[in-house]
């Protein structure tokens, strides 16, 4: 009996020191909301000069290169979406199938065709020819990868290409950017 006296008496105060520290939790005083950062005129002309870089730099760089990865040679492009065949300009790389003779002599800005289990992609833009032939159906967003590759390349890039660069730029004011806001 004696411990069971002992024993509810313990358990009071322990029911009564939880009282007491909730009763002193919800009287603090809620931390002060700090105001959003303002920045000086000097820091918002940085700022603004930053985003005027970043969108210049999103003209230049290809959609592919925000990504991290840009093809360097007609080669990577080629291995990047898995042809079998690609021609740019005067410069073929794979074997040449035989149906895609007729679409060579074509007139036409773009065409996708299914030929014999083979996807046939023909894209002309800006006086630059591609074609290539893949077992892949590419979607509309690849299609649109390539056409926008077209106005990237230059015959640099059938060699080399310095938007490596670029990127790193890009990442850098990206990153500088992060850190001043």
């Amino acid at each position: 009996m004696y411990l069971q006296i002992v024993e509810i008496s313990l358990l009071l105060a322990a029911v009564g020191a939880l009282v007491i520290i909730i009763f002193f939790i919800s009287r603090r005083q809620p931390q002060p909301v700090e105001p959003p950062m303002r920045f000086t005129p000097g820091e918002q002309e940085i700022l603004k000069q930053i985003d005027e870089l970043r969108e210049r730099l999103e003209r230049v760089i290809p959609p592919y290169g925000r990504v991290g990865y840009v093809p360097s040679t007609l080669e990577e492009l080629k291995d990047l979406l898995g042809f079998v065949y690609i021609k740019l300009g005067n410069r073929e790389i794979g074997t040449k199938p035989v149906p895609i003779e007729n679409f060579e002599k074509l007139d036409i800005n773009f065409l996708q065709a299914n030929i014999n289990d083979l996807y046939i992609y023909v894209i002309r833009k800006n006086e630059k020819n591609l074609i290539a032939v893949g077992k892949q159906y590419l979607d509309y967003l690849t299609v649109r990868f390539l056409y926008d590759f077209l106005d990237y390349i230059s015959p640099r890039l059938l060699k080399h290409v310095h938007i490596h660069l670029l990127v790193e730029i890009f990442r850098e004011i990206s990153v500088l950017r992060r850190h001043i806001l």
